[in-house]
């Protein structure tokens, strides 16, 4: 081969190389298409439940005297509440009087009045026939808020010193 063909030679190759390596260049690669991921609806938010934030003292069975009640505003509120709220807890036809109406289901209504009197952050709980509650462990005041006949019923009953739950 002669110095001149080889030359053509090895211009051709790098043209056609070129023209190679230019191809890929010209051509983009191609563009991933993403599809956006289905909406998912958060979860809502659980209510949490009221922890009584004072630490639990045992019954001493000590005397608890009658006294002027402290949190008997609480307790009033937290049944008017129950009454506004769940309403298919109570027998509207038939009452004692204004405001003493007839429970369809005790637990349900004690149940309910407790929990309203924790919304309000005052500690409580079911104490059988009455209800307990406390704001400090100084004390504790017991309220019955039904009747032996299953009727809705406002009355402070005691005092104890210090609380007994």
């Amino acid at each position: 081969m002669t110095p001149g063909s080889l030359c053509r030679a090895a211009v051709g190759s790098l043209v056609v190389l070129a023209a190679a390596c230019s191809a890929d260049k010209a051509t983009p690669a191609p563009t991933p298409v993403t599809t956006p991921a289905p909406a998912v609806p958060s979860p809502a938010a659980t209510p949490r439940a009221f922890v009584c934030p004072l630490p639990a003292l045992p019954d001493l069975h000590i005397n608890c005297p009658k006294l002027s009640p402290e949190l008997s505003d609480f307790v009033t509120t937290a049944i008017e509440s129950v009454v506004a709220q769940r309403p298919e807890l109570f027998d509207f036809t038939d009452n004692l009087g204004t405001g003493s109406w007839k429970v369809k289901d005790r637990q349900k209504y004690v149940d309910a009045v407790v929990t309203a009197i924790h919304a309000q952050g005052i500690c409580a709980k079911d104490d059988n026939e009455e209800i307990a509650l406390k704001n400090t462990n100084a004390f504790n005041e017991q309220y019955n808020i039904w009747t032996s006949g299953g009727y809705v019923r406002r009355s402070y009953i005691t005092t104890c010193f210090p609380a007994q739950f």
